[in-house]
């Protein structure tokens, strides 16, 4: 049988090599081992392709025809009046491989040897032919298998799931490098898959599992960062987050996801998250997750409450919100919120008197700078609530992102809603108990309803700090809130604009207009004065941004368990990749490019290295600042191999960088051709320069490169 694969590859040796060079890459290969887990079976089948290669080229006649055969008609025809080979001399039944080899050198070994074949291909990082040719034998070729034409049954079947699940598990791999989360997890299931059966596995099956669930919080924020159009797959992404919610049991809670991720690092996930999800889907989520109870999960669904109360005009929901801040006013300062709250539900008593206990005092003097002259603190508050909603509720959600500067996301708006009207004529016909009584009246909270049950503390218990748009007055919750637009201090109206004291007194006409326009009832109660005043303050002040220098979400980087830090995009990258008409530009990600300069620092520091490796200091751990698998493996292996025999090597390299492959959408991967120049000296263990296998050689080398942290490393390279 032919299988795609050329003798130089084999022992990979450029086509130029010397005999020297041949004879002591086909010791290297010999010494190198495949995984623990192949069979000697396969190993014997492996080494017997690799002496072949060696007899063919190691003989200046048999080269000579190799060559000759190598350059001819795309590798596959042979010219009839060329010299045969001595290889075995049979027809070739492997038409079904035609096309996939049509432009790739073949060679043929006996049908014994398939399963070294097959562990070749994996040395060779040719995972896609692994599948490809291996496949066919667990399904329509299977008879063969039974047949014993490789060898033991039990023992090929079993090597031949092997080398499968090997190969889609760096299929994987090489898709998370690349950023293709889902197709990466797909790939490692595969692999798991082909050995659920196989006990003798058991170790490498957790190995591929520790992977997957490293891989999963990568894959359910690709998930969700796709269109809404595409409900299945974001479902999907929603059922991983859930068993991740469920194996750490919340949000702050002490389980293990094996993800790798901790408390503070889940909590940067789930704040990056939050910008991937609808409205609904935030309510769906952080509100079932507050009844665990969970203090982050609690202020995460006020922010959900209030999105979805004033979006969709809800007051109901702004009440729910209102509730679970009393509860995490327990413990923290949450007043300003509990003030928007109340300014929403038109209680404009409570929102003053709420404010006033606030120790937000960026924010509370900027308030009090806009209501200079007015008897309270409504008229900024209102400016301050509107911009707020608008700048820091409204972009945590995909689905009122592009609605922030819409005419219709005003308090004056939400005031002139008919239902909006009812529901606040109704709340304050029943009564509702203020949420801070005052001094002279009883605890209108503990004789209202029972009393709740103590929640958990914010500080001690889960480090987060309840306000995540403004600095926090205990330290926890920025942990969570670092990677998204803070709130910085308000910024006074810009100069010229008409003082806000001049709203607070319209003359009749306007006053009167202004009531017209919020409501048509003939009593229009606390609520209709916010209306008034709203109206009159935001038509002066118009379109003036209250709170300026906000940031932009910055992406996040999770580094996991040693895995290579893979950016995530902000939501506003994703929907400019989704939505190419998009006009809008976002330069919040910002990927260092790769350059020739990078290139040449990286192939340099490999040329040192190896020379540390296999000089007299035998340095084998230089190895390891410069390669990834499975370079690593193979050169570990053979500079072992020189340390055993006693023998060492000098090298002396020049290098000019051809051509450089860098693609910024895959950020952590890069390709680079080389001229290279090397000079080896090999020494004997003796001390004596060995000429045989010294070397002078121009090589023309591409190198394979992937970043991991802030290093890049060489993956693979192939002699051209």
């Amino acid at each position: 049988m032919r299988i795609p694969l050329d003798y130089y590859r084999i022992l990979c040796v450029p086509a130029k090599a010397t005999t020297a060079q041949i004879t002591q890459a086909y010791r290297d290969r010999l010494s190198q081992f495949p995984r623990r887990e192949h069979n000697a079976l396969a190993i014997e089948a492996r080494n017997r392709i690799i002496e072949q290669a060696f007899e063919v080229l190691s003989q200046t006649e048999t080269r000579a025809v190799y060559d000759h055969e190598l350059s001819g008609n795309m590798f596959r025809s042979l010219v009839p009046s060329r010299p045969k080979l001595p290889f075995p001399d049979r027809p070739s039944s492997d038409t079904e491989l035609e096309a996939l080899t049509a432009h790739q050198p073949t060679i043929d070994i006996a049908e014994k040897d398939l399963l070294g074949g097959l562990l070749l291909l994996l040395d060779l990082g040719e995972y896609e032919l692994v599948l490809k040719w291996a496949a066919p034998y667990l399904k329509g070729k299977g008879k063969l298998v039974k047949e014993g034409k490789f060898g033991a049954v039990e023992i090929v079947e079993q090597e031949l799931r092997l080398c499968l699940a090997l190969a889609h598990w760096e299929l994987s791999r090489e898709q998370w490098l690349q950023q293709h989360y889902e197709q990466a997890a797909l790939s490692g299931q595969k692999s798991q898959e082909l050995l659920v059966d196989v006990a003798q596995f058991a170790d490498l099956q957790r190995e591929i599992q520790g992977d997957l669930n490293r891989l999963r919080p990568y894959q359910v924020l690709e998930l969700l960062a796709l269109p809404e159009s595409e409900t299945q797959e974001r479902q999907r992404g929603l059922q991983l987050l859930q068993e991740m919610l469920s194996a750490r049991v919340g949000i702050d809670g002490q389980g293990d996801d094996q993800s790798g991720l901790s408390i503070d690092d889940f909590l940067r996930f789930i704040q990056q998250l939050r910008s991937y999800l609808t409205v609904q889907e935030q309510l769906d989520l952080f509100v079932a997750e507050s009844k665990r109870p969970s203090a982050a999960a609690a202020y995460l669904a006020v922010y959900a409450l209030l999105a979805a109360g004033f979006s969709q005009r809800k007051p109901d929901l702004v009440v729910q919100a209102q509730t679970l801040l009393k509860r995490l006013g327990k413990r923290q300062d949450v007043f300003l919120e509990q003030s928007i709250c109340a300014l929403l539900l038109g209680q404009p008593t409570e929102a003053n008197q709420l404010l006033e206990q606030s120790q937000e005092q960026e924010a509370i003097a900027y308030i009090q700078e806009q209501s200079e002259g007015a008897p309270d603190l409504l008229p900024g508050l209102c400016l301050y609530g509107e911009q707020w909603l608008k700048t820091e509720v409204f972009s945590h959600f995909r689905d009122l992102r592009q609605r922030r500067e819409d005419a219709s996301v005003s308090l004056t708006a939400y005031f002139a809603d008919p239902e909006v009207q009812q529901y606040l004529d109704d709340l304050l016909t029943e009564a509702v108990p203020t949420p801070t009584p005052h001094p002279d009246t009883t605890d209108t909270e503990n004789t209202a309803a029972p009393a709740e049950k103590p929640p958990e503390t914010l500080q001690s218990e889960t480090g987060v700090s309840p306000h995540p748009s403004r600095p926090a007055k205990v330290d926890s919750f920025e942990d969570l809130v670092t990677q998204t637009p803070a709130t910085v201090p308000p910024a006074p109206p810009s100069p010229g604009v008409a003082p806000v004291t001049a709203a607070l007194n319209p003359d009749p006409e306007a006053s009167s207009a202004s009531s017209k326009s919020v409501s048509s009832k003939k009593s229009i109660g606390p609520w209709g004065a916010i209306a008034a005043i709203v109206g009159s303050v935001l038509l002066v002040v118009g379109l003036v941004r209250i709170l300026s220098g906000l940031t932009t979400q910055e992406p996040l980087q999770v580094t996991l368990n040693g895995e290579p830090p893979l950016t995530i995009p902000s939501l506003d990258t994703a929907e400019a990749n989704n939505n190419p008409e998009n006009g809008a530009t976002n330069t919040t990600t910002t990927t260092p490019a790769f350059n020739e300069a990078i290139a040449a620092e990286v192939i340099q520091t490999w040329f040192e290295s190896k020379a540390r490796a296999f000089g007299q200091d035998r340095d084998l751990a230089a190895l390891e600042n410069i390669l990834a698998e499975p370079s690593l493996s193979r050169w570990r292996s053979s500079a072992q191999a020189v340390r055993s025999a006693g023998t060492y090597r000098t090298y002396d390299h020049s290098l000019t960088i051809e051509t450089v492959s860098f693609n910024p959408d895959q950020p952590n991967v890069a390709t680079v051709e080389a001229q290279v120049q090397e000079k080896a000296d090999y020494y004997r263990a003796n001390g004596e320069r060995d000429p045989g296998q010294s070397y002078d050689s121009d090589l023309r080398v591409r190198y394979s490169l992937v970043r991991q942290g802030d290093r890049w490393l060489i993956r693979s390279s192939q002699t051209l």
